[in-house]
């Protein structure tokens, strides 16, 4: 399997003890997209010099136009996956989660799946060259939102989940991929949504249960790959709504920036599990 990481999501900057510019700018961040959490993009890149005060002043006017959360929707519909059989609120195969358990979960789950698809869209929408063709209208406006979204429960650090748990972040991490839990790739690459819900080990297990028959099938893996081919092609049309302009960012990151786009293995798979996740949530609510 080649490669498809420049960094590793458990080790880089820890936004809680992020001081000084850096914190300014996760705040920012924050802000601008009206999201709870930074993701482990811009902890990447807050880990290398100053490469997350440029890249975050050459991407944050994408953010601004909104063109990114209007298409976002339709990338989701295209790209959903079959809710597990099994409901969470079905007793006789529910990993026993209460009310606030699950209040907990959605709100992390849904931050994520914001803070990934929007930004998987407007660093696709960056890295794309400008050409013809018509543009999206922006629908809304260019000032944040000021509604602030709720807090979320702490993100675990390594050292804080138990090895029994570790095993289930790094077994239900394999899920959109090729590999098994013992790919060395996904041992250390674990995407931080699992991360955070390994407060609820026994979801994550009911996790992995209900979406490994699309793994094995490999329903996950074609659609991150349709999930990177729409976001280009909305990049492409964001593009065209922008004007031109001309920014130069170190090579290590537009490194990062085109595996992250391009990659199914990375930010597209999260999308694709999440927006799963988040479906499957709500039908076990509504049944």
């Amino acid at each position: 399997m080649t490669q498809d990481f420049n960094y590793d999501p458990v080790t880089v900057t820890d936004e809680a003890t992020a001081t000084g510019i850096t914190a300014d700018i996760f705040m920012d961040i924050r802000q601008t997209m009206n999201i709870p959490v930074v993701t482990s993009i811009w902890r990447a890149l807050a880990s290398w010099d100053n490469c997350l005060e440029q890249t975050w002043n050459a991407v944050k006017p994408i953010y601004l136009t909104r063109l990114p959360d209007t298409v976002l929707p339709e990338l989701l519909r295209q790209t959903a996956l079959s809710v597990p059989k099994f409901s969470l609120d079905n007793h006789g195969s529910s990993p026993k989660l209460n009310i606030n358990d699950l209040g907990n979960i959605k709100s992390i789950v849904a931050a994520y799946n914001r803070s990934n698809g929007l930004n998987l869209i407007a660093l696709a929408a960056f890295l794309t060259p400008t050409t013809e063709g018509d543009p999206i209208s922006v629908t809304q406006s260019s000032e944040p939102s000021s509604t602030s979204p709720s807090a979320l429960k702490a993100l675990l650090s390594r050292i804080q989940i138990d090895d029994q748990t570790w095993d289930l972040v790094r077994q239900v991490n394999t899920l959109g991929t090729n590999s098994s839990a013992e790919n060395i790739v996904y041992q250390g690459h674990v995407a931080t949504l699992w991360r955070h819900l390994a407060h609820w080990p026994s979801f994550l297990s009911a996790v992995d249960r209900g979406f490994s028959p699309q793994q094995k099938a490999g329903i996950i893996h074609s659609m991150s790959l349709r999930t990177t081919a729409l976001a280009i092609e909305m990049g492409i049309q964001i593009a065209r709504s922008l004007k031109p302009t001309e920014i130069s960012l170190p090579a290590k990151v537009l490194q990062v920036m085109h595996n992250y786009v391009n990659s199914p293995n990375q930010v597209a798979r999260m999308v694709v599990i999440g927006h799963g996740i988040s479906n499957w949530l709500e039908q076990s609510n509504h049944q």
